[in-house]
């Protein structure tokens, strides 16, 4: 079966995810109430575990780099599993916050970044597609999550539900990753093997005024995504929503990614990955529009979805492909870190940004810098698209 692989590595990284993201939010008030930890300080450890991720992946991409991916593939999910598992014995904060840290950090080298680094480097112009079936089957993560968690929850304790999502990454992660890399990657160790990798290059590209722009678009993506998905209910009811319809309208982010990733695969050709990229940002920049004018029309809230979460469906594909095209295959690893970590710089600001811009003025401001960010990062990958590719 051609794409076999990319199915092993999907299944691998949705119970990456799973352990890693959306379980601190499914048993957030479970750990509050048993533990004796509060909410804020719950937060402050996953905030905090999101900077430690962020700063290690331009580490992890020089692992990728020096032809060292196909064992960060398979180790990285053990070492998750290891990590989760330390998180069941946690009774104190100070055992919490070493435990959540561990996860994030472990969490890196199996994750989307450098995942698709190494899918990137390895397939190239083929990519795409494998890229997009692995977001396919992680975009159901948190479908999986949130049920699988309470249930074990209630009928055990959350102990025992955190030791299965561990025992999970060990068992079905880590031998997923092995014998999907192994295929994808056995043809191209004596090619990586040819290339030198000169801090030089790096150089270049790090002086190259398209890796500012690139870099820029991806922390408007990272800075909305985020400040969105932390306001997405409370942003909705200020415009007039039931809580029920504000619920039910959030909870389509995940099927309106994984429509934008099947769009990428039908309608994405070769040389057409930065045009997609800039047709995202006008998907951005409408579902922003939208989001703005809910109060008078509440069916406007599923256009909002559907433009905003087809746009950061299609982005996750893109992100690597655009800068295959944009930077090449050498250091892909180390600059894919770089690229993550402003992205990420983003998400970790937009949910707190956006709560000093509400302080302020509300939502209709914040939902106005949304905007203002849109058009900007719009016009940055407009540049990048004019420019002519190395």
């Amino acid at each position: 079966m051609k794409y076999y692989p990319a199915f092993l590595i999907g299944i691998s990284v949705t119970f990456c995810y799973s352990s890693c993201m959306y379980l601190f939010s499914a048993l957030l008030l479970t750990w509050e109430n048993e533990l004796g930890i509060s909410r804020n300080n719950l937060t402050f450890i996953y905030s905090l575990g999101l900077v430690l991720h962020s700063l290690l992946l331009p580490i992890l991409g020089k692992f990728v780099d020096k032809n060292l991916g196909f064992q960060m593939m398979w180790a990285s999910p053990i070492l998750l599993g290891l990590s989760v598992i330390y998180l069941s014995l946690a009774n104190t904060y100070t055992e919490f916050l070493v435990a959540w840290l561990l996860v994030s950090g472990t969490s890196g080298g199996c994750l989307y970044t450098m995942l698709f680094s190494v899918i990137t480097i390895n397939l190239k112009s083929k990519a795409k597609t494998s890229i997009a079936i692995i977001t396919l089957f992680a975009g159901f993560a948190s479908t999986y999550t949130f049920p699988t968690a309470t249930y074990l929850t209630e009928q055990y304790d959350w102990r025992f539900t955190v030791l299965i999502f561990g025992l999970l990454n060990i068992l079905i992660s880590s031998p997923a990753n092995y014998f999907g890399f192994k295929n994808i990657i056995k043809k191209e160790f004596k090619i990586i093997k040819k290339q030198t990798y000169k801090n030089s290059r790096l150089l270049i590209i790090l002086k190259d005024n398209r890796f500012w722009l690139f870099s820029f678009s991806l922390f408007v993506v990272g800075f909305n995504a985020g400040a969105i998905t932390t306001h997405i209910i409370p942003m909705l009811q200020d415009k007039g929503l039931s809580l029920a319809l504000a619920v039910l309208t959030a909870s389509m982010f995940g099927p309106g990614q994984v429509l934008g990733r099947i769009l990428v695969m039908i309608f994405g050709g070769n040389k057409a990955n930065i045009k997609l990229f800039v047709i995202c940002f006008y998907s951005l920049i409408l579902g922003t529009i939208f989001l703005y004018f809910i109060n008078f029309n509440h069916y406007l809230a599923f256009l909002f979805v559907l433009f905003n979460s087809t746009a950061y469906g299609s982005m996750a594909i893109l992100k690597p492909l655009v800068q295959n095209d944009a930077f090449g295959q050498k250091n892909f690893g180390n600059v894919h870190g770089i690229l993550a970590l402003l992205y990420m710089i983003g998400s970790i600001l937009g949910p707190w940004i956006g709560s000093l811009i509400w302080n302020v003025g509300g939502y209709d401001l914040l939902i106005f810098i949304f905007f203002i960010l849109a058009i900007f990062g719009n016009v940055t990958a407009i540049f990048l698209n004019k420019k002519k590719f190395i």
